[in-house]
């Protein structure tokens, strides 16, 4: 995934000021800064949920946002792009079987069978396979957050974003959602863009630190580099505020 100049506006105020971003396969980018800085701005945009007023986006080598449009190539690679959100959005009504199977049955056209066997598979990915007939409301959240993330990845994604997925939860729990994310790395080469305020998760689960500060990408560094040997003064403000 790679995107150019990415401008985006609402109600006048300029959210995204020229933004560019790489991502590659394998590593998590964990992308921090303050609140309305432009992060979860950025992931929208790359999911498809809303167009930038200018810019460009690239995936797979394939230009599917440009000259303020998405491109006929934005289809062929859409189901390769999965997000996750804080909250879950999980049906309450449907079980977990239900959940991951009704996107992939109406986009994909799975059979039922086939279906269920990339449920169980994905559900086995993030350690949630004994739940597979639960409810929603059955599951703590950090299950209910496997789920989710089971679910994005029943549409076979190439690129996963992950919006402020543990900032409700327990530090334990967060972890195990780590794992989740780190194994998916590993085994499946899935890149992962990470937005969160949690610096002590950052720290942990970052290939690449990308620090957002007024619609702009100000430093794009390493971990340590980015936590140990800040020389950004808004990177180092930042983080000394919201440390561990």
């Amino acid at each position: 995934m790679a995107a150019r100049g990415l401008e985006k506006s609402f109600h006048g105020r300029l959210i995204l000021k020229g933004v560019d971003f790489d991502m590659q396969a394998g590593d998590i980018t964990v992308i921090i800064g303050k609140s309305g800085s432009g992060k979860s701005t950025l992931l929208r945009a790359l999911a498809g949920l809303t167009d930038p007023d200018d810019g460009q986006i690239a995936f797979d080598g394939k230009i599917v946002f440009a000259e303020k449009k998405r491109t006929r190539e934005w289809n062929t690679v859409r189901s390769e792009v999965g997000m996750v959100f804080q909250s879950y959005t999980l049906w309450p009504h449907m079980n977990v079987l239900e959940n991951l199977t009704l996107a992939p049955k109406k986009k994909l056209g799975l059979k039922p069978a086939e279906a269920r066997d990339r449920a169980e598979a994905a559900l086995a990915e993030v350690g949630m396979a004994q739940h597979i007939l639960s409810r929603p409301t059955q599951l703590s959240g950090g299950e209910r957050q496997r789920v989710a993330i089971a679910r994005a990845l029943m549409m076979k994604p190439k690129l996963l974003l992950c919006d402020e997925i543990t900032s409700a939860l327990d530090p334990p729990v967060a972890a195990e959602v780590l794992d989740v994310l780190r194994r998916l790395k590993e085994e499946e080469g899935i890149a992962v863009a990470l937005v969160t305020h949690d610096m002590a998760f950052a720290s942990k689960a970052a290939d690449r630190v990308v620090f957002f500060h007024n619609g702009e990408i100000a430093v794009n560094t390493t971990p340590e580099n980015a936590f140990e040997n800040c020389d950004n003064p808004d990177l180092k403000k930042f983080v000394d505020a919201v440390r561990f």
